[in-house]
């Protein structure tokens, strides 16, 4: 598959590129397809009203998370449905990226079970791990020496429940989330109230189950991402249903997480939708940043929640959290943040409203820019380095 449009390529080729995912409507009950692949963009470091460059767009179906290989070169994409192909499930393809012109050549496509909602290369670059919601497992792939993914070499299928009487009648797998050493993948299950633990075995190409040191959160938590801390002490994890924000103790060496702190990003006293998204870290480690949503793709319900970008302070020594502030994210369902490279902004997608907004940011502290770009059913992000990197 190839870049369908190029004439907005901007001449400088060294800026950074923002691959944007899609989901194909924004809302389920919505008449028709509005969106269809993977976006690509170039980034002006200088910022500025017009910093966003689009330079194409390359069919994918439904794209709902992408990763990034280490080395650049690479595009790993899970596609997010529960049919595909004439088969029941979904996909991860892999695509290699031209890091001149932000072309993307798809290499090859996995069968998965319904609704793969993550993926991540590991720090070696050899393995590809992916979360499926619907199918609440855990699945690792080899990663061959021209960017394909080879035959699934592991596979783990969750068990449990918890109370939602709809949402958390099954486990929902949510992400796979490596630890800084790259010995430890850690799963946030939405379905069980669980953040799961599995050790890397990559000399054989194994995720070892780790039931002793998995968490159990309080009921109807949903937990959904996490970020480690660039120091590797403490670990940040977001819950979607309850719109909180869980810090742990990291015991490196042993793997273990140690509860320290609980934190809400909605004001006190809110009775509307909880529902939290996206989680990021500043590379200082002096800054955290989440995003709260008023509505999902069911519709808006009763009581709406809030679409907020929220930004903390974190303390270097204890990893604890305290609120900076709640800021209005500047569209509808913010489902996904990323830190440009050069960490001087911070860009927000919006599923509902259909744009990215970017904010700058000043010692770490989000404000407006003003710029809004306009994309059809965003839902994640991912840079890759230019070529002069």
């Amino acid at each position: 598959m190839t870049l369908l449009e190029d004439d907005g390529l901007p001449p400088h080729k060294a800026w950074p590129l923002l691959f944007v995912g899609t989901h194909r409507r924004a809302h389920r009950a919505d008449p028709e397809d509005i969106a269809f692949g993977i976006y690509a963009f170039r980034i002006d470091p200088s910022g500025g009203a017009d910093s966003m460059m689009p330079c194409g767009m390359t069919h994918a179906a439904q794209p709902g998370w992408i990763s990034v290989h280490p080395a650049g070169k690479f595009l790993y994409v899970v596609n997010e449905v529960r049919t595909l192909d004439g088969r029941d499930g979904g996909a991860v393809s892999a695509f290699a990226i031209d890091r001149e012109n932000g072309a993307l050549s798809l290499l090859v496509s996995r069968p998965l079970p319904p609704m793969p909602c993550h993926c991540t290369v590991d720090a070696s670059g050899r393995f590809l791990i992916v979360a499926t919601f619907g199918g609440g497992s855990v699945h690792l792939f080899p990663i061959e020496p021209d960017g394909g993914i080879g035959q699934e070499c592991d596979r783990h299928i969750h068990s449990g429940s918890s109370l939602h009487p709809q949402r958390q009648t099954h486990p929902h797998a949510h992400a796979v989330l490596l630890s800084p050493d790259n010995r430890f993948v850690l799963v946030p299950d939405l379905g069980t109230d669980s953040l799961l633990i599995y050790g890397l075995d990559s000399g054989n190409g194994r995720l070892i189950p780790r039931p002793e040191k998995a968490v159990k959160l309080p009921p109807l938590s949903g937990p959904r991402h996490g970020v480690f801390a660039p120091d590797a002490r403490h670990f940040y994890l977001i819950n979607e249903m309850s719109a909180t924000l869980t810090v742990y103790d990291w015991q490196a060496k042993e793997g273990r997480l140690v509860s320290i702190q609980a934190v809400d990003l909605l004001p006190p006293d809110f009775d509307g939708l909880r529902s939290g998204a996206a989680i990021e870290i500043h590379p200082s480690g002096r800054f955290l940043y989440a995003t709260t949503r008023s509505h999902g793709s069911s519709g808006m319900p009763s009581k709406p929640g809030q679409d907020l970008l929220i930004w903390l302070h974190i303390d270097l020594y204890s990893g604890l959290l305290t609120l900076g502030d709640r800021l209005d994210s500047g569209g509808g369902i913010p489902r996904s943040i990323a830190l440009s490279p050069d960490t001087r902004q911070l860009h927000v997608a919006h599923q509902c409203s259909g744009n990215l907004i970017a904010f700058n940011l000043i010692d770490g502290v989000p404000s407006p820019t003003g710029q809004v770009t306009k994309t059809p059913v965003p839902v994640c992000m991912a840079f890759a380095p230019s070529p002069a990197d």
